[in-house]
């Protein structure tokens, strides 16, 4: 069985399901509102333990009736939460989402208890959980945080999987020790210091992702929505486009991206390429955006195997 420790976000999200966006000052009525939870770390710790992984989640949450919520639902989906703490005074991780009919997501986010994840106590409960196959984490935790836990996924012997989102600077050190990292078709020019200029094609992923890998990063993925995903072929020097996988009717694409790492990890801690990992990470993110709710729509390990066999 694979063992992962994620080490990031926890949030309740507020969801609002409208026909289309409203534009500044504009007020669009007749919406359907569900609460669903969220949070990068927390999405994929539930996407992980979907697959059959055993789960450690470490993170914060506040002391108030969000926080329980969020709780509960990582418990129902087999998530260990004995090392998330909880803070009083501040509030649970919040988002709040708007999903149009096409299933695309304007997303605002306030961080709240995540801001306070300290390395001692994400440290201690590593050390605390013992030996894992991989250890996930994402940039809505303290910068700080996130250089430690790199440090200790290679004391010892972790496969360190970092989504850089939100973006921030991220110290060479850290880079160094990543087996893999997500960033999306702007995030991967972002973590380089440095916006995209106009169409983002192969070429100019494939220059970003040959810098990361000179910086030391073993290996780069990049999610491009709905054009699918690339990796970085290092023996051919080139990216590899894998086509995104198309379902039926896009419903919500809040938690794609983490459903994509969460199946690609498992993809990595299972022994297949990096290739076969991030097919492995498309089969997951087109069941994904088939459902409603971040975590509520992660697939499980033979909804995914049933769906590659059939492709």
């Amino acid at each position: 069985m694979v063992v992962a420790a994620v080490v990031g976000s926890i949030n309740v999200d507020f969801v609002i399901y409208l026909e289309r966006f409203p534009s500044i000052d504009e007020t669009v009525s007749n919406g359907v509102y569900e609460i669903h939870f969220g949070g990068k770390g927390a999405n994929q710790a539930v996407g992980l333990s979907r697959l059959g992984c055993r789960v450690y989640m470490v993170g914060m949450v506040g002391l108030d009736s969000l926080g329980d919520m969020a709780l509960e639902n990582l418990r129902r989906s087999n998530v260990n939460v004995d090392h998330v703490g909880r803070i009083g005074g501040i509030h649970t991780g919040t988002a709040f989402i708007l999903v149009n009919r096409e299933g695309n997501t304007m997303i605002s986010v306030a961080p709240g208890a995540n801001r306070h994840l300290d390395p001692d106590r994400a440290e201690g409960a590593l050390r605390s959980i013992g030996k894992v196959d991989l250890i996930l984490t994402q940039l809505e935790i303290p910068i700080e945080t996130v250089e430690r836990v790199s440090r200790v996924a290679e004391e010892i012997g972790a496969k360190l999987i970092l989504t850089p989102s939100p973006v921030k600077k991220i110290p060479g050190e850290v880079l160094k020790r990543i087996h893999t990292i997500v960033p999306n078709r702007t995030e991967i020019f972002r973590i380089l210091g440095r916006e995209p200029r106009g169409e983002i094609g192969e070429e100019e992923i494939e220059e970003a992702a040959r810098e990361l890998a000179r910086k030391g990063v073993e290996n780069i993925v990049v999610t491009l929505g709905n054009r699918g995903a690339a990796f970085y072929d290092r023996h051919r020097d080139r990216v590899e486009i894998v086509p995104a996988i198309r379902p039926e009717r896009v419903v919500d694409t809040t938690g794609a991206g983490d459903a994509f790492t969460a199946c690609y990890s498992y993809g990595v801690a299972t022994g297949r390429s990096i290739a076969d990992s991030t097919k492995l990470g498309m089969v997951c993110a087109s069941i994904k955006i088939s459902r409603r709710g971040a975590q509520e729509g992660m697939p499980r390990l033979e909804e995914v195997i049933k769906k590659l066999e059939s492709l």
